[in-house]
C-alpha cells in the first residue's frame, strides 16, 4: 500500500505502471485519457458493519480522492476469510472479516495504491462522522515488467 499526495504520483512510476500518465489525466479531469480503466465513484460513507473486504490478484487499485475523505482498512489477505468471487468475472474476490489492519485516511488530493494480495475495505467513516467521497478508482493491470502477487486463495 502506498498513501501519498496526488502531485507525487509520478514519482512512483517504478512500482505503479502508468503513474505519470494517470496523474496527467487526473489533473485534467479526463478519465478517457488515462491509459487504463477508470471508474468514477461517488458514495456516502458507511458504518463498519455494512463494509466488506475484497482482494485482487492481477491489478492494482489506485484510488484518487477528488472530494471528501474516507477510511480504507488494508491488511494481508491471509488476515480475512475468502468469500465469493467478484461479479462478472472481475479480478479478485470478496473477503469476510471486520475492520482490521491499517486504517488509511484518504483525503481529497491524496491517492492510495492497493497492490495484489492486499485486502481492502473502502468507504469507512472518518472519526465516526457521516460524509461522502468522490474519487477515481483506476484499475492498473500488472504487466510483465512489474512483479505482482498472483496468488489466489
Amino acid at each position: 500500500m502506498i498513501l501519498d499526495r496526488i502531485e507525487k504520483l509520478p514519482l512512483y512510476e517504478h512500482v505503479i505502471p502508468f503513474a505519470g500518465k494517470i496523474a496527467e489525466a487526473f489533473a485534467a479531469d479526463t478519465p478517457a485519457n488515462a491509459p487504463c480503466e477508470v471508474r468514477e465513484k461517488e458514495y456516502a460513507l458507511k458504518p463498519d458493519e455494512k463494509r466488506r473486504f475484497e482482494v485482487h490478484f492481477h491489478t492494482i487499485d489506485l484510488m484518487i480522492a477528488k472530494e471528501g475523505a474516507e477510511v480504507i482498512h488494508i491488511c494481508p489477505m491471509e488476515c480475512v476469510t475468502p468469500a465469493e468471487a467478484l461479479a462478472g468475472g472481475a479480478d479478485g474476490r470478496k473477503m469476510d472479516g471486520g475492520p482490521c489492519g491499517t486504517a488509511a485516511e484518504v483525503h481529497a488530493g491524496w491517492f492510495c495504491a492497493i497492490f495484489p494480495g492486499e485486502a481492502h475495505m473502502v468507504g469507512g467513516k472518518l472519526h465516526g462522522e457521516d460524509g461522502s467521497i468522490s474519487k477515481w478508482v483506476v484499475k492498473v493491470p500488472c504487466t510483465a515488467e512489474f512483479v505482482c502477487n498472483d496468488r489466489e486463495p
